[in-house]
């Protein structure tokens, strides 16, 4: 499905309705979901014990309830670039290209760590070690979702001095 672009002459409305930028959203919505519900105690996908002694420390609790507001301003983020015909600002796009930013680096520093602890002769398997590849996917779609506003947002800009 492609982008759909305003073509009147002047007109700087972004590429929208994309179903990137939609999966984008739903991605922080179930992560802002998660992270409510492991700050509120209930630790499914996590290792119970481990979790629990995690959320005794009241600055972990804190990060997670942070993290968890910020995957819900993620899916308003994704939200405003989905929608068709929407005029977001330079200030939605920014956010979601350090969103993407964000997650890559954290994705790729599990990866880096993974990479060590294989080399190392270390490297034991958890399940927790797949939320690698979950971080990795908010980054693509995140990343995904910032270029095509950017790109369509100087699109704009070039049939605007034209």
């Amino acid at each position: 499905m492609s982008a759909v672009r305003d073509t009147t002459p002047g007109s700087n409305v972004r590429p929208t309705g994309s179903w990137v930028a939609y999966a984008a959203a739903a991605w922080s919505l179930i992560f802002a979901a998660l992270h409510a519900v492991w700050a509120s105690g209930w630790y499914v996908g996590l290792p119970a014990a481990q979790a629990q002694k995690a959320f005794e420390r009241t600055g972990f609790l804190v990060y997670d309830i942070v993290v968890a507001g910020l995957c819900g301003l993620g899916v308003f983020v994704a939200a405003a670039l989905a929608r068709k015909g929407a005029r977001a600002g330079r200030l939605v796009g920014l956010m979601a290209s350090v969103g993407a930013a964000v997650l890559m680096l954290r994705a790729l520093g599990a990866v880096v760590q993974t990479l060590y602890l294989v080399a190392a002769g270390r490297y034991v398997f958890e399940p927790m070690h797949l939320y690698t590849l979950w971080f990795g996917i908010g980054a693509i779609l995140f990343a995904i979702t910032a270029r095509r506003f950017w790109r369509g947002r100087s699109a704009g800009s070039a049939r605007a001095a034209a």
